[in-house]
């Protein structure tokens, strides 16, 4: 089991001594407009060489290993691998300075900076939503306001009845960016 977080790299493991770790970087909103739901592992990427690969020696009397991501990726959006004994577990690093909050019952998002609290305007937004067949569709794009927010359910559609999850995409030039997933406002 892998957990990245923060510039740390967490790994879980059980009768393994050496594993291989994987960095991929990600020009994340082509990643995201091709493949919107990033759960689904790292299957994808399984037949693209690596821009960075290291041999990782785990300690054998433990079962949990941390190490910080190398500096070449800290500022970097990257996914990170570990494969060991026949297994492999990927996951999304996304190098931003942004703290988003989803408000599920209203559709909206706010978008601050994680250390001064201050809202972000003008942060793009790409929305795609996900039906009951499992499909991604493209919903809607816009931008932050000045207090940060976006609504990410309104449209003069009926586009939400079939909706069952969103996909969302927060971009700023100055903080970084990262994908979020929510559920539709219930109704």
């Amino acid at each position: 089991d892998l957990k990245v977080e923060g510039g740390e790299v967490k790994v879980n493991y059980r009768n393994v001594t050496d594993a291989t770790v994987n960095y991929y970087t990600m020009d994340l909103e082509f990643l995201f407009s091709t493949k919107p739901f990033l759960s689904g592992g790292s299957a994808r990427f399984s037949i693209i060489k690596p821009n960075h690969s290291a041999n990782l020696k785990l300690p054998k009397d433990k079962d949990t290993h941390s190490f910080t991501l190398p500096k070449e990726f800290a500022d970097q959006n990257v996914l990170v691998e570990i494969v060991a004994g026949g297994s492999r577990a990927a996951q999304p690093y996304f190098a931003n300075t942004l703290k988003v909050t989803v408000a599920e019952n209203y559709g909206r998002i706010e978008v601050r900076e994680a250390k001064s609290g201050k809202p972000v305007p003008r942060a793009y937004v790409k929305v795609y939503s996900r039906n009951g067949a499992g499909v991604p569709v493209f919903y809607k794009d816009g931008y932050t306001d000045l207090r940060g927010k976006f609504d990410y359910t309104s449209l003069s559609t009926n586009a939400l009845e079939g909706t069952n999850r969103f996909a969302l995409l927060v971009m700023s030039e100055d903080h970084g960016s990262l994908v979020k997933e929510a559920a539709p406002p219930v109704r």
